[in-house]
């Protein structure tokens, strides 16, 4: 049996987190052995549930950077992500990597799964064993020379691309030759692995030219989790809506002061808002759940979906064949939810359109049939029966599996 190292460094809620156990939870039952790196263990018994006691699980805090950029811009590129997690400081970046590499020294893994974990893959270069990466289209960004902007809403000029991606790449250079390992030639080569596993669909990848690019390989988007409460929607007549927002965006209490008045039944899971404010906006049209809500049952019975643009609650909306309505929060959401207006399954508001619009944005959403047949397109591509990428979770530990009993 061999030994696993699941690392996930950078970003926040469950969207990291979640995936890596859905991916561990075959390889447990396979009889090997797994070490969860991660960025946040306060969410172990929520997302890990009765695996996170088992005897071949272990659990490890991800070294961190703590301190905060100011003064510069909202990140445009990969490389200026990376500055907001130390690349623009050699020597104290070094730390976080012989501390990643300690770690890799103590568990001695087979195989780094890395989700959105660069200091891991930099510190992992020349090591005795085998990397793969596994992230939506976002955090597995094009292999180019440099490595194109995100924000394609606004200019960025080529310049700060090519000054962001060269100090970004001197950083990793003067690490690796510190480590003795031999220099990247270009940014991306920072994010090499034995494979990469874009967990998503070509229709809704973050960056949508890879879709048209020789050699990009789709996995498919992992479902949302299964379990889950099998709350009730308020009864009466008319659409219902299932919303999950998060309680700390600042157009949330807006939006559900808005559903709380109706017309349409709502039942919502707003993670972190308080049982007093839970009990304060419950009305005859809005049922709050206390609990994450089943995404089976969601499926089933919702009409459309309201949600801040998370990756896995959109495509397990649009598996089962349900719109969405997107409040993004930040640019990752606001890219995604990009592609799925451009795909017609669903809309978004930006935070400052939510007072004056999400009402009608819901309206049109709910009534207009040319969303519900985009949704449906999506049910019938990736959803059951045809699932064309199969089970997806098996399939990449399967994969797994298979690079650790190469591993050097």
């Amino acid at each position: 049996m061999s030994r696993f190292l699941l690392a996930w460094e950078l970003g926040g809620g469950l969207g990291h987190s979640t995936p890596l156990s859905q991916v561990a939870a075959p390889l447990i039952e396979q009889g090997h052995e797994v070490h969860f790196v991660l960025r946040d263990l306060s969410t172990v018994h929520t997302v890990f549930g009765a695996m996170a006691s088992h005897e071949r699980v272990h659990f490890w805090q991800a070294p961190l950077w703590q301190s905060q950029l100011r003064g510069v811009p909202e990140s445009a590129t990969y490389a200026e992500l990376l500055f907001r997690a130390g690349f623009l400081d050699t020597q104290r970046l070094g730390g976080l990597v012989r501390a990643w590499r300690t770690l890799f020294d103590a568990v001695r893994p087979a195989l780094l799964l890395a989700d959105h974990a660069p200091t891991a893959m930099l510190a992992a270069r020349g090591l005795p064993f085998r990397r793969a990466l596994m992230g939506t289209g976002f955090f597995l960004p094009l292999q180019r020379q440099p490595i194109p902007p995100f924000r394609e809403w606004e200019p960025i000029p080529p310049a700060r691309v090519q000054a962001a991606e060269a100090r970004a790449l001197q950083t990793c250079n003067e690490i690796l030759s510190l480590l003795g390992e031999p220099p990247l030639r270009a940014l991306h080569e920072l994010l090499a692995a034995d494979e990469r596993f874009l967990l998503t669909w070509p229709e809704v990848d973050h960056y949508a030219a890879r879709a048209s690019e020789p050699g990009a390989v789709y996995w498919g988007a992992l479902p949302g989790p299964a379990a889950g409460a099998a709350a009730p929607w308020p009864p009466g007549e008319g659409h219902r809506l299932f919303a999950y927002l998060k309680a700390d965006h600042a157009p949330t209490e807006a939006a559900l002061r808005l559903l709380g008045a109706g017309p349409w039944r709502t039942l919502a899971y707003v993670p972190g808002l308080s049982a007093a404010l839970r009990e304060q906006l419950a009305s005859p049209h809005l049922a709050l759940s206390a609990e994450p809500v089943s995404m089976a049952r969601v499926g089933e019975a919702a009409d459309a979906v309201l949600c801040n643009a998370g990756s896995g609650t959109v495509c397990t909306a649009l598996q089962a064949g349900k719109p969405v309505v997107m409040l993004p929060m930040h640019a990752e959401q606001l890219l995604f939810a990009r592609r799925v207006q451009e795909a017609g399954a669903g809309a978004y508001l930006m935070e400052a359109d939510v007072p004056g619009h999400l009402a009608d944005r819901l309206r049109r959403v709910l009534q207009e049939a040319t969303f519900h047949e985009a949704a449906r397109r999506f049910a019938v591509r990736y959803g059951a029966p045809a699932r064309p990428f199969g089970d997806v979770a098996q399939r990449v530990a399967a994969r797994c599996v298979a690079l650790a009993g190469a591993a050097p």
